[in-house]
């Protein structure tokens, strides 16, 4: 793996440990490297040697997507990933031009954009970064070791304690926390003395199966992934079901049937096809029906958005950060937590570089300003999910169910949603704060709220079912 321009060798700060050896965890290892001289990934699994799946990333078998902005910053860290993964057979395209997608108010137009996607599957992903750590000297990953609490030494964490084939301590200065949503550094904080992050969770109760499916090489339905939502408002089946394909590397398709508020998909064929073929669309289940299934079939039910706010915590010990879902543990329905974690990692470079640069001696103070710097991300995030699972019929927030009547603000947003499928300019806006590579204050656009607001009665009935 090549430097890339954003990196530059100077004075190095000893060692980092980075606890997790998944998507985080390794665009963590890549994007600090070049500041210290020895990285240790810690990780409780033993890693796959080739693309596969491993107990501790249970969720990898499900359906991901990796935004515009993740393959940006992805690609920054690791150079030639691009064209690595294409040359594997993992799609390169245009998600606004290749995507049909019918949100819960109707049917988006497709068309060109300057976004770019590559539709790798998280377990190649997911290796290939590991893979390419190897290239670096100062990088080592310990497997089949488990981090089980914080060494924490006048004000500083100063490693981890450890259980398994490397038993014991494990000494650094620096502690990264990218262990996911099982992350026990609450736990660990307030044992130490601290206080815990407050906590808040949104639980739409959304689940989905997935499978995957050999197709042909040639086979070409005019678009490389479909996604359609459940509706949300109305009765059926199609309030509440949903599902997606997407093409994969070595023509694989993967078939996700989705289902919020406690509709679960089942997991077995039969049930899985009935789910496919009860809502709206035949296209589901007539690919499954048409082609080979390759593996099981896996359900997924753990999707509740976990945020833990280690911006305002009152005290902190140095040289401790915590960064991907065991931050802020994001609804993957909504398919941002792996870009999120590649764009935090990036960050967290780029503030070392900085103190490097200021040659500082001692890394005091970046934890508490890199958590801040990272919540712009977190909280574009959370609210792209949250305001979305906030309409579904029985969401709980923090274990309270909520009554269910929608906020002013949710009833705009599904009216400028209702606008997308109208007008093109509206739906690539909405798909580039999907993939990241937006904000969403154009949504406060006088301009716009002022037509929502002309064209209120309408757009509120368009595409309800």
């Amino acid at each position: 793996m090549t430097e890339t321009n954003e990196t530059k060798i100077g004075p190095r700060y000893g060692r980092a440990v980075i606890i997790g050896a998944s998507i985080a965890g390794s665009a963590t290892a890549a994007a600090i490297a070049p500041y210290f001289d020895k990285i240790t990934i810690i990780d409780r699994d033993r890693l796959p040697e080739e693309p596969g799946r491993r107990t501790g990333a249970p969720h990898s078998y499900q359906f991901h997507s990796l935004t515009a902005a993740g393959l940006e910053n992805l690609e920054a860290l690791f150079p030639g990933l691009t064209k690595d993964l294409t040359e594997r057979g993992a799609p390169h395209v245009d998600p606004s031009q290749v995507l049909r997608y019918r949100s819960k108010r109707g049917w988006f137009p497709r068309q060109q954009s300057g976004m770019r996607q590559l539709r790798a599957t998280r377990q190649l992903l997911e290796w290939y970064l590991r893979s390419k750590l190897r290239e670096l000297e100062n990088v080592e990953v310990v497997q089949k070791t488990t981090a089980t609490g914080l060494i924490i030494e006048n004000g500083h964490a100063v490693g981890v304690l450890t259980e398994g084939e490397s038993s014991g301590e494990i000494r650094g200065d620096f502690v990264v926390d990218a262990s996911g949503r099982p992350s026990l550094t609450p736990h660990w904080l307030e044992a130490a003395g601290y206080p815990r992050p407050k906590e808040t969770v949104v639980d739409a109760h959304w689940g989905y199966t997935t499978m995957y499916l050999k197709v042909p090489e040639d086979w070409d339905p005019g678009y490389s992934s479909m996604l359609i939502a459940p509706r949300i408002d109305g009765d059926g089946p199609a309030a509440t079901r949903g599902g997606c394909v997407v093409k994969h590397e070595d023509n694989l398709v993967v078939m996700t049937a989705q289902g919020c508020a406690g509709d679960y998909p089942p997991r077995d064929i039969e049930g899985f096809k009935d789910f496919l073929g009860s809502f709206e669309s035949s296209e589901f289940l007539d690919i499954v029906e048409k082609f080979e299934v390759v593996g099981p079939i896996q359900s997924w039910t753990n999707t509740a958005g976990r945020l833990r706010d280690y911006v305002n915590l009152p005290t902190r010990p140095e040289n401790l950060v915590v960064l991907g879902d065991a931050a802020a543990a994001l609804n993957p329905v909504y398919g941002q937590g792996m870009s999120s974690a590649a764009i935090g990692a990036r960050k967290l470079g780029t503030a070392l570089r900085s103190y490097q640069d200021d040659g500082a001696t001692t890394l005091d103070g970046l934890a508490e300003n890199f958590q801040k710097d990272l919540d712009s991300i977190i909280q574009l995030c959370w609210n792209f999910s949250t305001n979305a699972d906030y309409s579904i019929p029985g969401v709980e927030i923090d274990g309270v169910v909520q009554e269910g009547t929608k906020s002013e603000a949710a009833e705009y947003t599904d009216r400028v949603l209702a606008l997308a499928t109208e007008e093109p300019e509206v739906s690539l806006k909405f798909q580039e704060t999907g993939n990241l590579v937006r904000g969403g204050e154009w949504l406060s656009d006088p301009e716009l709220r002022q037509r929502i607001q002309e064209d209120w009665d309408r757009l509120g009935a368009l595409g309800k079912g």
